[in-house]
């Protein structure tokens, strides 16, 4: 039986959780990434690092056809055009990402409403609200209309976050309005475990899955039903 190789690169709190949450993956290897200095073969890179070794991994996809996922956000990656599989995921919660394909392919009959959209994450989240950036281009919000939260008693209190989660959450909702008609939709993550069962399904359809040599976001795969 042929294993393919699947490489985890980053140090945080989403890598470490895909490393320590014993994926059991048909045909697969879930390993850290040390480098590609003696690496050869094509393999699966999961890319949820800071971005210093992404350059690395760019160039080992490159010389080997090998598949790159990249989970950060407000890389370059989002901006590449390659000549290997790249899949862009802002999200890997399956559930959450098919809501998020939902409102891609109507979220254009709600741009004549008042729209506000609220995202919430742990207080060390430093990066872009990717997932809150995609929900706003489907509704043509700018993203600077975009609220975050960061404050961990206005989690706790306001919008109901379990304390256990105030550092490993995702919150996003969206308030449609029409005077005195109202529509809500409130999406909440708790934990990585989503992340890392939607990583499980991701990397399963990219080695059961011949992608083309180009760049893809996760919702591609949504709309080709692969997850």
């Amino acid at each position: 039986m042929n294993i393919t190789k699947a490489f985890v690169v980053g140090s945080g709190k989403l890598a470490n959780a895909i490393l320590t949450s014993n994926l059991c993956i048909s045909k697969v290897q879930l390993l850290p990434w040390r480098g590609a200095e003696t690496l050869t073969s094509p393999s699966i890179i999961i890319h949820a690092g800071s971005g210093r070794e992404l350059q690395d991994c760019l160039d080992f996809c490159e010389r080997t056809g090998s598949v790159l996922i990249e989970l950060s956000t407000g890389l370059e990656t989002e901006k590449l055009e390659t000549t290997f599989p790249l899949v862009i995921c802002p999200n890997t919660s399956i559930l959450l990402l098919k809501t998020l394909r939902m409102l891609q392919q109507f979220g254009h009959n709600f741009r004549d409403y008042e729209i506000s959209i609220t995202e919430s994450h742990q207080s060390t989240k430093t990066t872009e609200p990717g997932t809150a950036y995609h929900i706003a281009n489907s509704l043509a919000v700018s993203h600077d209309q975009i609220v975050s939260i960061r404050d961990a008693k206005t989690q706790a209190y306001k919008i109901n976050i379990p304390v256990a989660y105030l550092e490993k959450h995702a919150y996003h909702q969206i308030i449609i309005k029409d005077q005195n008609d109202e529509i809500r939709i409130e999406t909440k993550v708790l934990g990585h475990d989503s992340y890392s069962n939607g990583i499980k399904k991701i990397i399963e359809a990219c080695v059961e899955n011949k992608l083309a040599n180009k760049k893809h976001t996760v919702l591609d795969l949504v709309e080709m039903e692969l997850l």
